[in-house]
């Protein structure tokens, strides 16, 4: 089957063609004419350099004449030598620039011309390189939007500056100056330390596998932490026996969270719960979501102190780091570049 497309695409090729051709036609008519004024103006210096020179000649052999006399001419041969000099050189000079005149209207005329082929030529060029400009600062700007990356942006605008840097028009000097203003202000935006900050939540999800959790059953007898044993006679008898009766009944404060002893399966969903609030706190973070982040780690810190103990060591280091994180930012402030893309749609053809 043929392609519908290609007949309706074989006219706009021959007409693209036949306005090459046009064009580079008018180009070799200017050249041709550049060349003959050239050879027209070398030859009226010439002629001009031979009519001084014989100027000069006749007016050396005057004088070698009135030196080798040995006496001043009288006054009237004088004259009669200044006007023959006069008569010989001044009609020569006349016609010479008098040829010149219209020779420099005509080079003129063919720079005008050759000006206007050219930006012919290269107005399409322009026109392809603005709207290339455009479609890479655009990027650049969604990929700020979207995913808030500064840096993949910073790269699109300067490959789009590169783009406009052959072109010296003055719509593509102003489009530059606003796409140089942008990138310095990119380039100034705060960056925080997402990496650090992933790492630190990372170190902290990792260490809620070895917390003590309120409520869970003692699976091993740890002794009472109290003075060392006698190891003979009525002594070690006596201490073993009053050890047994303050063993029978221990009172203590706990919370409401230790009033009941809870199984091994809640104490493993209480545990993975905090360690997937920690892991949506660094999702945040690699989204740069601080709405998201601070309410993550909020929750992350009320369920540490509700089922967690916290008169254990590393309970209360886990819940300052979480604080320490929570005042961390990990949104960019980003700027605004819009003006650029501005600049080049208002500039598009």
């Amino acid at each position: 089957m043929t392609d519908p497309t290609d007949d309706s695409r074989a006219p706009d090729d021959s007409t693209d063609l036949r306005q090459r051709e046009r064009l580079r036609g008018d180009v070799r008519r200017v050249e041709r004419a550049l060349r003959h004024g050239a050879i027209a103006l070398l030859v009226a210096i010439l002629a001009l350099g031979i009519a001084l020179f014989t100027s000069w000649r006749t007016l050396e052999n005057g004088r070698a004449i009135e030196e080798r006399l040995g006496a001043p001419l009288l006054d009237h041969d004088r004259d009669r030598v200044d006007g023959a000099i006069a008569r010989r050189g001044e009609p020569t000079v006349t016609e010479s620039l008098a040829r010149l005149e219209p020779l420099v209207a005509r080079v003129d005329q063919l720079d005008t011309r050759l000006g206007r082929a050219e930006g012919r030529l290269e107005a399409p060029e322009r026109s392809v390189a603005r709207v290339e400009a455009a479609h890479l600062v655009e990027l650049g700007s969604r990929r700020l939007a979207l995913d808030r990356d500064v840096a993949g942006a910073i790269v699109l605008f300067e490959a789009a500056e590169q783009r406009l840097a052959a072109h010296g028009d003055g719509a593509a000097l102003r489009i530059r100056a606003q796409l140089a203003h942008d990138l310095a202000t990119l380039r100034a935006a705060a960056l925080p330390d997402l990496h650090a900050i992933g790492g630190r939540l990372a170190s902290a999800e990792s260490a809620v596998r070895e917390l003590p959790m309120l409520g869970a059953i003692r699976t091993q007898y740890v002794p009472s932490a109290g003075g060392a044993a006698p190891e003979h006679g009525a002594n070690r008898a006596w201490h073993q026996f009053t050890t047994s009766l303050q063993d029978l009944v221990s009172v203590r404060r706990v919370s409401d969270a230790s009033v009941r002893l809870v199984s091994i399966e809640e104490i493993g969903v209480r545990r993975r719960h905090l360690q997937t609030l920690l892991f949506a706190a660094r999702l945040a973070t690699l989204r740069a979501d601080q709405v998201e982040y601070a309410a993550d780690l909020t929750e992350a810190g009320d369920w540490l102190a509700r089922y967690f103990d916290s008169n254990d060591p590393r309970t209360r280091a886990l819940a300052a780091k979480l604080a320490m994180l929570a005042t961390s930012r990990v949104a960019k402030d980003l700027p605004d570049e819009s003006g650029s893309l501005r600049a080049l749609r208002a500039s598009a053809p």
